[in-house]
């Protein structure tokens, strides 16, 4: 009598579909979190590369130029903070993408803007403010340099992850040259908003005329002009940098009139008003002669 033994099958059993699911978020969540590690490492070698260049202040000497330390208890967007004694602080020195209000889409870039600021003050309610010489703007929000308590900077992190644009709201400007060196190297690296085509450097001739928000431009200046509560600088029919007569301080090393004919370079909000497009500079860091 023959005896029917069993053989065990040598054949591994496929997984099921909801193993290969799950596989596959295991892989894609480590190399979520391994691009997350080499975004933040190269943020921070362009923080690093920046303050070895003398432009920006060290870690020691931030804490040392404190004003007051403070609380957080609501972080509003990328630039926007509220403490825990009902103070809204605008954080000055940058400026970045608009999150959506009432029904309205979120700027590119805004909510990554929000989410790295909470990201860095989740752990770090308690933060140092500094001012400048204006301490509020005409929302009546407090004015401040926001660091936190090992000395780092709100500030230039985000400028590092391309998160945030370099705006000087005269005369708040302490740290402009540290700020637009960071921005500058977040830039060539393509970091954050620096991707999106509209936030290249556009020649005006170029420029959309349905185009508004923050610019980098360059064009030639081919007339000057005033009116009552402005000066205009033309770069194209349709075109000009725009600067309010009362900022005139603020340009003290330019003669305005000298640079019709001009090549120049210019970055600001653009605006538009009846068919025609104006970008608004508040001082001589936002315009620059190179030809």
């Amino acid at each position: 009598m023959l005896l029917h033994i069993p053989v065990k099958s040598h054949r591994q059993k496929q997984p099921t579909i909801a193993k290969k699911h799950f596989s596959f978020l295991k892989c894609f969540f480590f190399v979520s979190k391994a691009w997350q590690s080499a975004a933040v490492l190269l943020a921070n070698l362009l923080l690093s590369s920046a303050m070895a260049s003398g432009t920006c202040w060290s870690l020691e000497q931030r804490l040392a130029k404190v004003d007051e330390w403070s609380t957080v208890a609501k972080i509003i967007d990328g630039d926007t903070i509220h403490l825990q004694d009902g103070r809204k602080v605008r954080i000055i020195g940058i400026n970045t993408p608009e999150v959506g209000r009432d029904g309205e889409a979120s700027q590119p870039f805004a909510l990554q803007a929000h989410k790295a600021l909470r990201k860095l003050l989740e752990d770090n309610k308690k933060i140092a403010l500094t001012y400048d010489q204006d301490k509020r703007d005409r929302y009546k929000r407090l004015l401040a340099y926001v660091t936190l308590a090992d000395g780092r900077s709100v500030e230039q992190a985000l400028l590092a992850q391309g998160l945030a644009y370099s705006i000087v709201v005269p005369p708040n400007a302490r740290h402009i040259n540290c700020y637009r060196e960071i921005e500058r190297n977040a830039r060539k690296a393509r970091r954050g908003l620096w991707q999106l085509p509209e936030n290249q450097l556009l020649e005006a001739h170029d420029l959309s005329s349905k185009s508004t928000g923050y610019r980098l431009l360059s064009g030639t200046v081919s007339a000057y002009s005033e009116s009552k509560k402005s000066i205009y600088l033309k770069l194209t029919d349709k075109l000009s940098i725009r600067m309010s007569k009362k900022d005139q301080q603020y340009f003290p090393s330019v003669q305005l009139k000298s640079l019709v004919g001009k090549k120049i370079l210019t970055r600001g909000r653009v605006n538009r008003y009846k068919g025609r497009q104006s970008i608004h500079v508040r001082s001589t860091h936002d315009i620059k002669h190179i030809q």
